[in-house]
């Protein structure tokens, strides 16, 4: 079984050892370095091309957005998931736009983070359909509101959106449903062709202001 390369970046040492200790205790996961700020991040990130990077937010010389965004122009193929305590929408916004897959809050407990690195790991994008309505905004898709008709998605399409924005893989969404994950993946296409999007976190968005989230979720 391939291991999943996680480099933990976090300038407090304490907090630090605490995820490395998390990450540290699953069979599939390795922790192949740890930083304690981004400019250091992106130093190790190149020696020794990680899957996946736990990034701070706030750090000394460099901080976690500016860290995201120059260390997937040195290791494009590294996915970032932002751990932070902040819960300012801006904050989350900008990491996302700076090339993070994900946010948790440093308040998850140690089953939340390992849940989140295994869906960055696989391809997903873990984000709080709460926080969609604005996301739109920043992330470029249409602020004006759509009824459900107009966005022209199949009742298999709408499920499948949201197994995306509860942040299911495509794997996750084929075992879920009883399909293959080409099946899955055919149904992103079109969900994404519809939506006229380019992300699962815009499909999250765009679904969200169109009220197919909460539809979905209270249909028995």
């Amino acid at each position: 079984m391939e291991q999943i390369k996680v480099l933990v970046v976090d300038d407090h040492s304490l907090f630090r050892g605490s995820v490395v200790g998390v990450i540290a205790s699953q069979e599939d996961m390795q922790v192949v370095a740890e930083a304690e700020n981004g400019r250091e991040a992106i130093e190790k990130a190149r020696e020794v091309q990680p899957d996946i990077v736990i990034m701070d937010l706030s750090m000394p010389v460099m901080g976690g957005v500016e860290a995201t965004r120059l260390l997937l122009e040195v290791v494009p193929g590294a996915n970032v998931l932002m751990l932070t305590i902040s819960e300012k929408d801006e904050d989350l916004f900008d990491a996302m736009k700076a090339g993070a897959r994900g946010y948790i809050l440093k308040g998850a407990d140690p089953e939340e983070l390992v849940r989140a690195v295994t869906h960055i790991a696989q391809g997903g994008v873990i984000i709080s359909p709460a926080m969609a309505p604005k996301l739109l905004a920043e992330v470029g898709v249409s602020r004006e509101p759509q009824k459900r008709e107009e966005l022209g998605l199949s009742p298999r399409e709408r499920e499948i959106l949201a197994l995306i924005a509860d942040g299911l893989t495509d794997r996750e969404i084929a075992e879920e449903l009883f399909i293959s994950v080409n099946t899955a993946k055919t149904h992103l296409k079109n969900i994404l062709t519809k939506l006229q999007v380019k992300s699962r976190a815009q499909i999250v968005a765009r679904g969200a202001r169109a009220g197919l989230l909460d539809e979905t979720r209270e249909s028995p």
